[in-house]
């Protein structure tokens, strides 16, 4: 259940309506606000687990305490500290299985755009949902995407619906033959499937990188405004991170408030097409 944007009763009332449609016997609160807490204790659902402090603990059935130090660790640990409540550790890094038929489906979409079994696949990610303090500027990604164009391999761009503009720019830039797949995995199944063949993953500190590493897919991530330490790629891949971070980073803001976006300015094309090319080795 989404608790959505509204600040007033309206959004809290929306939320109770919510879960109670769906009669469920325990839910998990991710935020730490008493905004969220409370919708799930107004629809008496039996098991509320969540981070809770001082007041808040009397909205939740199972509260995590003693959380602030684990604020600045890697997200794993801080999201896996909620089974604590059920006397469960954080797990180490794990995989994500990938159903058969996600794998059939990304199968039949790699081929029908044109996807060459005998050479290496490199997909970009050059979006971000939260914002454009994560991005690599585009100008580089479809430099990049050229660069390995020419060098003849196969290059797919993937992402939300958002970032065809994203995809146009980087088409331009590379030719024929690009894999435009912006918009049309079905579900996150199926992208696990697409990112779990491909050769390399280069993406943004996105959704997309996380679920390429999971599935054990070899990742170059690009950083800007966030901190490799907490968001950085985990699972079973090869992974490699590019941060030059500047005296304001990590700064997590979602839009650069500094003239030229520094930190991810300082990564040059040269730079992450060496680091390609040595993981493509």
């Amino acid at each position: 259940v989404d608790i959505g944007r509204e600040r007033g009763v309206g959004g809290i009332l929306e939320a109770r309506r919510a879960y109670e449609a769906q009669a469920l016997d325990a839910v998990v609160v991710m935020p730490r606000g008493t905004r969220a807490m409370l919708a799930p204790r107004l629809a008496r659902i039996p098991v509320r687990l969540g981070y809770g402090r001082g007041m808040q603990r009397r909205l939740l059935t199972h509260a995590v305490e003693d959380w602030r130090p684990w604020r600045r660790v890697h997200r794993t640990l801080w999201l896996g500290l909620l089974a604590r409540a059920f006397g469960v550790e954080p797990l180490p890094d794990v995989g994500l299985h990938v159903p058969a038929s996600a794998e059939a489906e990304a199968e039949r979409l790699l081929r029908a755009l044109g996807r060459r079994a005998d050479v290496p696949l490199v997909v970009l990610e050059p979006g971000a949902a939260y914002g454009a303090a994560k991005c690599w500027p585009l100008d580089r990604f479809a430099s990049l995407a050229a660069r390995l164009r020419k060098d003849g391999l196969d290059v797919a761009v993937v992402g939300a619906p958002v970032s065809r503009p994203l995809e146009r720019a980087i088409a331009d830039a590379a030719g024929p033959g690009l894999l435009r797949l912006v918009g049309r995995t079905p579900s996150l199944a199926v992208l696990a499937a697409v990112l779990r063949r491909a050769s390399l993953v280069v993406a943004n500190d996105t959704g997309p990188m996380h679920l390429a590493a999971g599935v054990g897919a070899p990742v170059l991530a690009l950083f800007g405004a966030t901190d490799p330490a907490v968001s950085g790629p985990v699972g079973p891949s090869r992974r490699r991170l590019l941060w030059r971070p500047a005296p304001c980073s990590p700064c997590f803001l979602r839009t650069c408030v500094v003239d030229g976006h520094p930190c991810l300015q300082a990564i040059g094309v040269e730079t992450v097409l060496r680091e390609v090319q040595e993981m493509l080795r």
